[in-house]
């Protein structure tokens, strides 16, 4: 099943790589050459005979053997290409991990430490980037300069890719672990019949959001069902500081390093100048008691939810479907979502409201794109034969690699995306399902998502995501919070440098 803490992570992912000297950088290793024979008909000479694991998360497909989780849909088209590469190399097959694998961050880590990780799987780009041991993922860079034999004409991979997924997902120019290949949007998805029993039309603006669950909450319906610490402070403060700092200031902190979009280093940068640092800058906490006032109408079993909730927990999806709340905040798997869940009503959607007026700190800026994103199902990784010992088999990377290539093309890509019609396709020449047309062009917007320095390490993100839940619960107040929260990302701030030393002399103030 897909799920929202799985597909748009943690904030700990949200924008770079805190350890990335832990990666991998080995383009290929001992037993992958990054450069193969060709065979007559122009495709890879592979030598290696045998099985490919792959853990393909919310693309798996419903093939033999494969076992599907209650209420999943039953895709077909990754079988397909998986049938259709064995054709080409008969001695070679795919094997899909079903519902029994678990994409938890911990448990992938714990295997990838044994050496057992599948050859290809799915994980969150930044979260490999910033939480995996050393060797997890193998550098795709070398790869992409060479051709896809795949795609007709093609002589450099990397061109499949849209430029701008390609330039966020890097780490930098010389270090690519992800194949990131679809886009997810966001907004608040609404049950129609409750609206139209309230009279209630979609709002545009935050006040007429607050006056929508008031509405509701007046009919004794829940308004609105977020989960404070995922969804909570790891998407709506991507929203809130985008718009608090506004373009021109998002694209100064973009402009700090040379890295792709807004890296870890840049929100390092600007949170060393000032321009993230509530002590410097009140903006950066002043919107906490403004989204409180949306988190009072939440469901109150779902705003106490803990970190990585137990499986069988409440979850705004379940709630949603099964009508308990009018509304929820979600990605564009959500509708589908409601169907897999059996429930048949009418969903409504509409984006997040313009925030221009709402507080003293509030901006015309719209940064409602800033939790979309390549942060999807496609976010493919190939392990490397420290995470994956099955690697050490003479030739076995490059038929993997091969394997990724063969998919990785735009037809499959808009196949396998359009089937599961929850995420854009963005290779090159791809159309995305009619009901996403409208989203298409987001995928080539550039996107500015800060979280004010709990991206500089794993704990910060989650010491950070819980005084949030505490403030929302009125457990703590602004005051409590104001002494807290620089003193976690101070620390958060020390981490990140100890792994990534930065000169924040050499840039402007």
């Amino acid at each position: 099943m897909i799920t929202r803490r799985g597909l748009l992570g943690s904030t700990a992912g949200l924008a770079g790589a805190a350890a990335l000297a832990g990666c991998s950088t080995s383009a290929g290793g001992p037993t992958g050459s990054g450069s193969v024979a060709t065979r007559a008909d122009g495709l890879p000479d592979l030598t290696w005979k045998g099985t490919i694991t792959m853990g393909a998360q919310g693309y798996t497909p419903a093939v033999e053997g494969v076992k599907l989780a209650p209420g999943t849909a039953k895709l077909q088209q990754f079988g397909k290409a998986a049938e259709e590469f064995t054709k080409l190399y008969p001695g070679i097959t795919v094997k899909f991990l079903g519902s029994e694998y678990t994409y938890e961050v911990d448990q992938m880590k714990t295997a990838a430490t044994g050496g057992q990780l599948p050859d290809v799987w799915w994980q969150q780009a930044p979260l490999v980037k910033t939480s995996f041991p050393k060797g997890v993922a193998t550098n795709l860079n070398a790869y992409m300069d060479q051709p896809n034999p795949f795609v007709e004409g093609n002589t450099r991979w990397r061109d499949v890719f849209n430029t701008s997924v390609y330039a966020t997902t890097a780490v930098n120019p010389e270090t690519l672990y992800t194949n990131n290949g679809d886009f997810v949007g966001t907004a608040f998805f609404y049950n129609v019949k409750m609206f139209a029993d309230a009279g209630l039309t979609p709002p545009t603006t935050w006040a007429e959001l607050l006056e929508v669950c008031r509405a509701l909450s007046a009919r004794g319906v829940t308004p609105l069902a977020i989960q404070p610490i995922t969804s909570g402070f790891g998407w709506v403060s991507r929203i809130f500081l985008g718009n608090m700092l506004g373009r021109e200031t998002l694209e100064k902190i973009d402009a700090y390093s040379a890295e792709p979009g807004i890296s870890v280093t840049d929100v390092a940068v600007a949170y060393k100048k000032g321009l993230l640092d509530p002590r410097q800058n009140p903006g950066v906490l002043a919107w906490w008691p403004v989204a409180k006032q949306l988190f009072d109408f939440c469901d109150k079993t779902i705003m106490q939810l803990p970190p990585n909730p137990p499986t069988g927990s409440p979850e705004p999806g379940t709630y949603f479907a099964a009508e308990k709340v009018a509304m929820i905040y979600d990605g564009t798997w959500a509708p589908g979502a409601v169907a897999d869940n059996g429930s048949d009503f009418e969903v409504g959607s509409f984006p997040w409201p313009a925030m221009a007026g709402s507080y003293e700190n509030a901006t015309d800026y719209d940064s409602s794109n800033a939790v979309s994103g390549p942060s999807a199902a496609w976010q493919f990784h190939v392990s490397t034969d420290r995470s994956d010992s099955t690697l050490k088999e003479e030739g076995k990377l490059d038929a993997v690699v091969s394997w990724m290539k063969f998919f990785s093309t735009p037809q499959w890509n808009q196949a396998i995306c359009n089937e599961r019609g929850a995420f854009l396709p963005t290779f090159q020449g791809t159309t995305p399902p009619a009901s996403m047309k409208d989203l298409a062009a987001l995928a080539a917007e550039p996107i500015y998502a800060v979280s004010g320095g709990a991206e500089f390490s794993t704990e910060a993100a989650d010491q950070v995501s819980r005084l949030f839940q505490q403030f929302l619960l009125g457990q703590v107040g602004m005051d409590e919070v104001s002494t807290k929260y620089p003193q976690i990302i101070d620390k958060g701030l020390q981490e990140y440098l100890r792994a990534n030393p930065v000169d924040f002399d050499q840039y402007p103030a």
